[in-house]
């Protein structure tokens, strides 16, 4: 069987940021940290019933702002997996962490425990651009954080954001140059999206907030792949670029549509459980999920059409594509020939959106540009 991956989520922050719809809360204190992460590892023990024997391949703890969490309760966490499971010898143990909510001895804790890799969410190293996104730091406190991640971790990526009407070309530059001279051999970077409910959507509406052009975004976009690919960064996924070997396995793992069991408030799961696969989603909101621990999830079978669309959402992202074989080979051959039918495959190629590729259904560069809507003809009926 695959290896599993494990996601444990930490619902806190000390801020939440403007254009962040994820299932966080801001929160300054420290007994409710310890007591959620003796929560998590009680999720962690609780969930183990929807597994038989498994190999762990990646642990990543995500949010949120782990870096917020109390290191005992990462080696907790972790100390329990190593007994309960199989770990591979080169297990991807991921840390994602915010430049103002850690000091060099915490870092240390962190690696200490097990963490193998750290997650920086930089999002820029500009003083404008950072009071822009709502961040809680400036660059230099950023430009600090990326010495210390550099100097503890081996690997470690880093995050950044654009898009953005403040944000110029240089500034985009800047940021990729200083990730370059640090080391960084993984970056990932998001275009920013205007999230219903956020305060950045709002002020869109308003007014207050514009978006950039189509174009813009294509010229951001493109930019960034050009300039990571000539320091041997290339892109694996639509927003994130590496050197060889340094992908990030544990979104791979979602990607590739393999086993995941998601831990926390607002955590999900994708695994192969009772001879089916399986969705479990557990209560968003962080306050509910402790007042109706360990019932504040729902267990759902996937159905055919379910998994196969889920398998070409998410495998759609990877630059390597979907293996058409690996369709017909996890899913009914009825509902793979529905839904990935000749006419499709034809036209996508003849507009340049795929490549022309009779194993794999893959992403051409101007594919990617326009992947949701490429997605969207593909799954509709």
């Amino acid at each position: 069987m695959e290896d599993l991956a494990i996601y444990i989520h930490w619902p806190f922050c000390l801020s939440k940021c403007p254009y962040c719809d994820f299932a966080s809360v801001p929160s300054f204190d420290a007994s409710l940290y310890k007591e959620f992460g003796e929560l998590l590892l009680l999720d962690l023990k609780n969930s183990s019933k929807y597994l038989d024997s498994r190999c762990v391949g990646s642990v990543f703890f995500g949010g949120g702002t782990p870096s917020l969490m109390h290191p005992e309760s990462v080696d907790k966490i972790l100390n329990f997996i190593v007994k309960k499971y199989s770990i591979k010898c080169d297990v991807e143990i991921t840390l994602e962490a915010n430049p103002a909510t850690f000091d060099r001895n915490k870092m240390q804790n962190f690696k200490n425990a097990g963490i193998n890799r750290l997650s920086l969410g930089v999002q820029s190293f500009s003083d404008e651009n950072l009071k822009f996104l709502g961040r809680i730091y400036d660059g230099k406190q950023a430009i600090n954080a990326s010495e210390i991640v550099s100097g503890i971790f081996e690997n470690f990526s880093f995050d950044f954001m654009y898009g953005y009407e403040c944000q110029t070309m240089e500034n985009l530059r800047d940021d990729l140059d200083h990730a370059i001279n640090f080391g960084c051999k993984h970056v990932s970077c998001y275009q920013l999206v205007f999230e219903e409910n956020t305060p950045f959507y709002r002020k869109m509406l308003s007014g207050d907030i514009k978006k950039i052009d189509e174009n813009e975004e294509v010229n951001f976009y493109n930019f960034i792949e050009d300039t990571l690919h000539s320091r041997d960064i290339f892109r694996y996924e639509v927003s994130n670029y590496s050197m060889r070997g340094f992908e990030s396995r544990h979104n791979l793992s979602y990607w590739e549509y393999g086993d995941y069991l998601g831990i926390g408030p607002g955590a999900h799961s994708r695994i192969f459980f009772d001879g089916n696969k399986c969705e479990i989603v557990k209560a968003s909101d962080p306050f509910l999920w402790r007042a109706k621990f360990g019932e504040a999830e729902e267990v759902n079978i996937l159905n055919e059409r379910e998994k196969l669309q889920e398998m070409i959402l998410m495998g759609m992202r990877l630059v390597g594509g979907v293996a058409i074989e690996n369709l017909y080979k996890k899913n009914s051959p009825r509902i793979v020939d529905e839904v990935i039918t000749e006419r499709k495959l034809k036209f996508l190629k003849e507009q340049n959106l795929i490549s022309n590729s009779n194993e794999f259904i893959r992403l051409t560069r101007n594919g990617f540009i326009k992947m949701n809507s490429v997605i969207s003809f593909l799954l509709e009926d």
